[in-house]
């Protein structure tokens, strides 16, 4: 991870052809791609630009906000199999805190503790729904950078039998019953979420740190 960082004096100098924030930003990222790599994260005058901003700011035909207004301008920037990486190794190491949760969450049900149990189901599908963005994220970019996974039969077996759980899951939650459910998630959910250990392990291993 690279950080590159510009002072208002730099950014005059830079970028005297961008008449707004939106185009500095537009210029960097080409610039940055040019490179081979991504731009992680952008901050201007200190404040993160999220992808919403970023889009907010990209369509300024009245130039509400000029480049006269950035005072600071930073960005942290990667290549991206370093990204990919760190996203393989970051869904790894998440997949025993779900399982954790699975088998609490499971507890909660049988031992008639609907309200909480009900909590923290929701939190657990919201971690298994960041969980299935990161990893197929992580797959198209490897695929979009001539890097593919290996093994992909066993990607798509371990993607199929999750899928499959979380929404019998749902469905079982949705009818109230609680006796299923905790049984989904203490063994199901946690065995759909084993057979990515080794998948995502080797994949880790193949990616630079």
């Amino acid at each position: 991870m690279t950080d590159i960082s510009w002072t208002s004096d730099q950014i005059a100098t830079e970028f005297t052809d961008c008449a707004t924030v939106g185009e500095v930003i537009h210029r960097l990222e080409s610039i940055i791609a040019a490179k081979g790599e991504v731009i992680c994260e952008i901050r201007v005058n200190g404040q993160v630009i999220d992808e919403q901003a970023e889009l907010g700011l990209s369509d300024d035909p009245q130039k509400l906000n000029p480049r006269t207004e950035i005072q600071s301008l930073s960005i942290r920037c990667d290549r991206p199999e370093h990204l990919i990486g760190q996203a393989l190794r970051s869904t790894l190491s998440f997949i025993p805190l779900l399982t954790a949760a699975s088998v609490d969450t499971a507890t909660r049900f049988r031992d008639g503790d609907i309200h909480v149990g009900s909590e923290q189901l929701n939190e657990a599908l919201e971690g298994c729904q960041w969980f299935v963005e990161t990893i197929h994220h992580a797959r198209g970019a490897a695929s979009g950078i001539g890097a593919s996974v290996g093994q992909p039969e066993r990607w798509h077996e371990a993607e199929k039998m999750l899928f499959q759980v979380i929404t019998e899951l749902t469905a079982t939650f949705d009818r109230k019953d609680y006796v299923l459910a905790a049984d989904l998630l203490e063994y199901e959910l946690t065995a759909a979420l084993e057979m990515w250990i080794p998948v995502l392990r080797l994949e880790a291993e193949r990616r630079p740190v």
